[in-house]
């Protein structure tokens, strides 16, 4: 994994211009790839976010992330909500889908929204889950999106000053980014406590 990264490191300039030179191309193969990591989960999502941001610069990366994500989400769904019989058979005893299941009854999209934010937890297979759910297809699109945002952004600009190699703006960038995820660890357990409680108590 070190080796890969380091291949990858000392040959940005060339991989970067490559996809500058044909926009079109590395565009559409990495918004391909980001879709099949969320069906089919053949890489970390937070390895191709990172690698937007790497590859592409922080903001146009963070569209192309964003673009391949909506779209791999969007298929996710349908293949779940089309093969609903199925899946559902698979999964209807997993934690994960209970856990979700549970949450969306007392909360609704609110709760669907959180879930997507909350760092760790299984998007890609938060996306099959909801197509056992009766949300529509608005709602899902809605809640995904604005759920995946922000750890998404992260990802990218962390990729692109990578890329730059500037030790003060990763020192800054990594000190930033790892003072955020303290904050969240503060008030984690407050989330999941109300995600918990029932609302007609």
């Amino acid at each position: 994994m070190f080796e890969n990264f380091l291949n990858l490191w000392n040959h940005r300039e060339e991989i970067r211009f490559f996809v500058e030179k044909h926009p079109v191309l590395g565009a559409f193969l990495f918004v391909v790839l980001q879709a099949l990591q969320v069906v089919l989960a053949p890489l970390p999502g937070e390895l191709t976010g990172f690698l937007a941001g790497f590859l592409f610069g922080g903001i146009y990366g963070f569209v192309l992330s964003m673009l391949g994500l909506m779209l791999g989400s969007l298929v996710s769904f349908y293949i779940a909500r089309f093969l609903r019989k199925k899946f559902f058979k698979k999964y209807k005893n997993s934690p994960t889908y209970l856990k979700v299941k549970k949450v969306f009854q007392k909360h609704g999209l609110t709760g669907m929204f959180l879930l997507y934010l909350f760092p760790g937890f299984p998007k890609d297979f938060l996306n099959y889950l909801l197509g056992f759910m009766p949300v529509s297809i608005k709602g899902f699109m809605v809640v995904c999106f604005l759920g995946r945002i922000p750890g998404t952004f992260a990802l990218s600009l962390q990729g692109d000053v990578v890329f730059g190699g500037h030790p003060q703006k990763i020192t800054i960038v990594t000190l930033v980014f790892a003072i955020v995820f303290l904050i969240f660890l503060l008030i984690k357990k407050r989330i999941e406590n109300w995600l918990e409680k029932d609302p007609t108590i």
